[in-house]
């Protein structure tokens, strides 16, 4: 059984649909490095290969093989995922395409383009989001996967599938998925730890 199926549903949900995850890496002189990164959810189903068999669920990701976090993983492939939900506020929450067949609901075109209802020359999406800001609706978990990450080797067929499912969820992150120096890396996840706003704290292995 895949550990991700011992996950509770808003767990599940905040791995699917957060835009970015912190990486956690570490060389093997113990000197840490974290990274905001673009990533997606791969469930066990929809895996590469031989690898649907197996029930494992992954978070991928694409590095250039000259940055420190490509280095780290290479000698060292334990790694710790940070996922927070920042902004969940009415209808400008920082969301991302998900590979899950479940659908998620789009907000309308006019609460996207005017969602306070203030009319201004020059509409910023961060002013009316200091304007709707709520604090009751703020999401008030944080979850850490930790993983094993393995780089896959370029030019596989492999790679260029999990570089479709990650350009899929995350067009607007061509620039860094794409390329003849970019790696795809596939974590295996193997744990989660939940911790929300009062200090609540487990488990999920």
């Amino acid at each position: 059984m895949s550990c991700t199926e011992k996950f509770p549903d808003h767990l599940l949900s905040l791995i699917k649909t957060s835009k970015y995850v912190h990486l956690a890496t570490s060389s093997t002189d113990g000197i840490p490095s974290v990274a905001l990164m673009n990533y997606v959810y791969v469930p066990a189903s929809r895996t590469f290969g031989p690898d649907a068999n197996k029930g494992n669920d992954y978070i991928i990701f694409a590095t250039f093989a000259n940055t420190e976090k490509y280095n780290n993983i290479k000698t060292n492939p334990n790694v710790s995922l940070l996922f927070h939900d920042w902004v969940t506020a009415k209808n400008l929450s920082v969301k991302k395409r998900t590979l899950s067949e479940t659908s998620t609901p789009e907000p309308s075109s006019s609460n996207l383009n005017n969602p306070s209802g203030i009319t201004t020359a020059n509409p910023s999406r961060l002013l009316n989001l200091l304007q709707e800001l709520n604090q009751s609706e703020l999401n008030e978990m944080s979850a850490t996967i930790k993983g094993h990450g393995l780089l896959i080797a370029p030019d596989t067929d492999e790679s260029k599938y999990f570089k479709r499912l990650l350009l899929k969820s995350n067009p607007d992150a061509s620039v860094f998925i794409q390329g003849d120096n970019v790696h795809i890396v596939k974590v295996k996840i193997e744990s989660a730890k939940v911790t929300d706003n009062e200090n609540h704290t487990k488990v999920y292995n």
